[in-house]
């Protein structure tokens, strides 16, 4: 084999490697990156139960927030979260509620987007919650 057909396949062979690599990075690194999970009341009740370090994160209007919240939670409300992820630790727990369970998803994928890690989205909302039976406060 010629230098010039080794160094040739020397550069498609490691071209290929980079591929994978990339690939491979997209897939299983930044794939988990970007997501959050779905969670029922239920085991949003239990992880508040179990995790006092959790942050709970409100993303209703601030009149929605007065009228009941989770206990301990922090409302910023949806329109103000992207300007607002820094007051938020990236590496902490986070569960995420709104209303009914949209605005809180629309918030979770802000803040995965923001390098959030552990992220964790209320399905229901406190309509759920109250529904369920679990108490909620008001300042």
């Amino acid at each position: 084999m010629n230098s010039r057909r080794l160094a040739f396949v020397v550069i498609v062979g490691l071209v290929a490697v980079s591929a994978v690599s990339y690939a491979y990075f997209q897939l299983f690194y930044v794939g988990r990156q970007l997501t959050y999970k779905n969670i029922s009341v239920m085991e949003a009740k239990a992880m508040i139960e179990s995790d006092s370090s959790l942050e709970i994160l409100d993303v209703r209007t601030v009149q929605e927030f007065a009228q009941g919240h989770l206990k301990g939670a922090i409302n910023v409300p949806l329109s103000d979260l992207p300007s607002r992820t820094g007051e938020l630790e990236k590496n902490r727990l986070i569960l995420v509620y709104c209303q009914s369970g949209n605005r809180s998803a629309q918030a979770s994928s802000i803040l995965v987007k923001a390098g959030f890690t552990d992220v964790y989205n209320m399905e229901g909302g406190i309509m759920a919650w109250t529904n369920s039976g679990y108490p909620t406060v008001t300042p």
